[in-house]
């Protein structure tokens, strides 16, 4: 017997030690104060072993449990029940720590409690796990209710478990009416773009093992149609595999992008196609005739007298006209006919298989169709015009970018013959070589003039009577391969693409630049002007800023314009000779007595010379008309106190006929042969911005 109780001791003492090094293990009295502590109770708690006995349990307590709970702990264990729970205590450091505890009654014989033991296991690092964990679900469940793409989750048998808010909104279903119904029974859509397998993941979650991406038009239970993106990927719990799903209304979205696609390629005011629309479907149209052989054509049409309207009615009237314009084209166009328009007034048509000769009659008959028709407004009736130019498309064709230039010239071939013209563009027609040069010249412009190939020269425009100033008319050259060429092909070519502004800018700081390095030369110069410079409004405050830059008087200064720039352009012109005026520039109407209307815009221009035409004084000496015309023209200017010019003065005795008219000043080969600048430098440094920035001509390229 006293071997078995040995054993018995024996088996006590190995699990005393076992629990000893498991368990924080202590005994209190019945009033609560400790009476026994093992030695990992003293370290979890932080306190020695004779700070603890004697001293209550509240010694450790954190504060963290309200006195209610204390009170059901005492409550079990007195009435000699066994109480299990957890704890959060304050070590004697400050710190908590939590323990998993068990509070066992002693009890004796009587079965009343005697003592009470308490056995703790340290759970700290799972409250504190606990609580990140927590906190990051919390955190994802914020977010997941406020981001605005529906998120779906669903268990192995593709059954909704969770929805958050957007997908709630989305379906129209709420999230308690949704758990366990079938995702695939919640939802119907249409595949887009040709996704045929794309809806397949909604149908079972076994089906999303892998991430997948896709578009689709929803069904909602309102009748809605959207358009959504989605992307659904495999969820693995315990329960086996599920599913979550994303999806993203993209109703707006694709909206606004199907408006955009339609603005990109369509005309707003008039919903034909615009002019990017026209070059690829023109591209097209060259493909299959070079791959095919099929034979097509491009037209390019003008109206006329489309300013008119616009000036005269407003701009919403015009927008109104080419509204109508546009449906009258198209009406009069057979079914085969593409149709565009490329911006203002001008139009872009593609006929297909189409000969030349055919694409003729068409554009005729279509030139025809605008010409009858007739717009009112305001009891006003207007009659259009038009010209267009054919571009066949053929084999040889190469760009879609050449047919447009093919016909965009054969257009203006057109135009300069007449309205209700039709011309068909031939590669080796004199006409045509001829614009193709001048597209040359342009296009080599801009390369000279950063070359510094120009050249400014001076022609002297002398006064008839002693001690009048003298002037100086400024001419350009361009110095190239050796050569020093006159402006003669190079003006013409740089009116017509828009590039003359550029010329006189350049002109204007090399003349401005020549008289701050001259201040002895006591000339006026005068700069002619491009009528698309007259209708700069920005000029005049270059100009000012180039006297002010280079402290030139504007005194010294003159502008010359013809009076077809200055009637165009009637109200720009005021505008800046009362700037230039007002600086101190002067300012002369040249060619004046070209135009039937020069004696009314005379009357509106307050010029300080008047450029007799050169056609009457060449033909004065044989021709009485002539005389009485340059007669006439200096009697003219005297009484509007204004100083009279002739131009193209050869001999002395058409100097001399001219002084006795009573002429003011002379100018021609007689008088003096134009010469270059003397000392004259390059401008390096182009200041021609107002604010003193660097400009550069653009580049221009040669497409032939």
């Amino acid at each position: 017997m006293s071997a078995a109780l040995e054993r018995l001791l024996t088996d006590l003492s190995e699990q005393q030690k076992a629990l000893d090094s498991a368990a924080s293990v202590s005994e209190s009295d019945l009033a609560g104060n400790i009476t026994l502590a093992n030695d990992l109770f003293c370290i979890l708690s932080g306190y020695t072993r004779e700070e603890l006995i004697g001293q209550s349990h509240r010694i450790l307590n954190s504060g963290c449990h309200d006195p209610a709970f204390f009170t059901r702990l005492w409550k079990t264990i007195t009435n000699g029940r066994t109480w299990r729970g957890e704890i959060c205590n304050r070590a004697k450091d400050g710190r908590l720590f939590w323990t998993a505890t068990t509070i066992i009654p002693i009890k004796g014989d009587d079965g009343q409690p005697q003592k009470y033991l308490s056995i703790r296991f340290d759970i700290t690092q799972r409250k504190i796990d606990e609580a990140a964990l927590s906190n990051e679900k919390e955190r994802w469940q914020v977010t997941l209710q406020s981001i605005n793409d529906a998120v779906i989750v669903t268990n192995p048998h593709n059954q909704v478990t969770y929805l958050n808010p957007a997908a709630e909104s989305l379906l129209g279903i709420a999230l308690e009416d949704a758990q366990l119904n079938l995702l695939s029974e919640m939802i119907q859509f249409d595949r887009v773009n040709g996704d045929e397998d794309a809806p397949a993941c909604f149908l079972s979650s076994a089906a999303a093992l892998h991430c997948q991406t896709g578009s689709a038009e929803l069904h909602t239970r309102y009748g809605q149609h959207l358009a959504i993106s989605y992307s659904c990927a495999p969820l693995t719990d315990q329960g086996g595999l599920g599913a979550v799903y994303v999806l993203r209304d993209e109703t707006e979205k694709k909206e606004l992008l199907d408006n955009l696609r339609e603005m990109a390629f369509h005309d707003t005011l008039t919903t034909l196609p615009n002019r990017r629309a026209v070059e690829g479907r023109l591209a097209r149209a060259l493909r299959t005739a070079r791959d095919l052989g099929q034979q097509h054509a491009f037209c390019y049409i003008d109206l006329d007298q489309f300013k008119l309207v616009n000036d005269t009615c407003g701009h919403s009237v015009g927008d109104s006209l080419l509204m109508d314009i546009s449906q009258t084209m198209k009406d009069a166009l057979p079914a085969h006919a593409y149709l565009g328009r490329l911006g203002g007034d001008e139009f872009g048509l593609i006929l297909f298989d189409t000969r030349p000769d055919e694409a003729n009659r068409i554009c005729r008959q279509l030139v025809q169709r605008i010409r009858d028709f007739r717009f009112e407004h305001k009891g006003r009736r207007f009659t259009l015009g038009a010209c267009a130019g054919v571009a066949p498309i053929t084999q040889a064709a190469t760009t879609a970018g050449d047919l447009m230039i093919q016909a965009d010239m054969a257009c203006y071939r057109a135009k300069s013959e007449g309205s209700g013209r039709v011309m068909l563009y031939e590669a080796d027609e004199v006409g045509f070589r001829r614009l193709e040069t001048e597209m040359g010249w342009a296009a080599d412009f801009a390369q000279a003039l950063e070359a510094n190939q120009f050249l400014p020269y001076r022609q002297l425009i002398r006064p008839t009577s002693r001690g009048g100033q003298p002037h100086y008319e400024v001419l350009i050259r361009w110095q190239r391969d050796g050569v020093v060429e006159g402006p003669a092909k190079l003006l013409p070519a740089l009116e017509r693409y828009g590039q003359a502004p550029i010329l006189d800018r350049w002109m204007l700081e090399a003349v401005v630049s020549y008289l701050a390095a001259q201040p002895d030369d006591n000339a006026v110069y005068f700069i002619n002007l491009s009528g698309k410079t007259v209708a700069d409004e920005s000029f005049l405050g270059v100009v000012c800023h180039m006297l002010d830059h280079y402290g030139v008087e504007g005194s010294r200064l003159g502008f010359e314009v013809t009076e077809t720039a200055a009637v165009v352009n009637l109200g720009d012109a005021q505008r800046l000779i009362h700037g230039l005026r007002e600086r101190g520039c002067q300012f002369a109407l040249d060619d004046f007595g070209r135009d039937a209307s020069s004696f009314f815009y005379l009357k509106h221009l307050p010029a300080d010379f008047i450029k007799i035409d050169g056609a009457f004084v060449r033909g004065m000496l044989d021709d009485r008309r002539d005389q009485a015309i340059v007669r006439s023209i200096a009697q003219l200017a005297r009484d509007f106190g204004m100083h009279s010019v002739a131009e193209q003065v050869e001999d002395a005795d058409m100097a001399a006929l001219l002084e006795d008219m009573g002429v003011d000043y002379l100018q021609g080969y007689h008088i003096h042969r134009p010469e270059a600048f003397p000392y004259w430098q390059p401008v390096t440094n182009t200041l021609t911005a107002a604010g003193g920035h660097a400009v550069r001509p653009p580049h221009l390229t040669l497409i032939k």
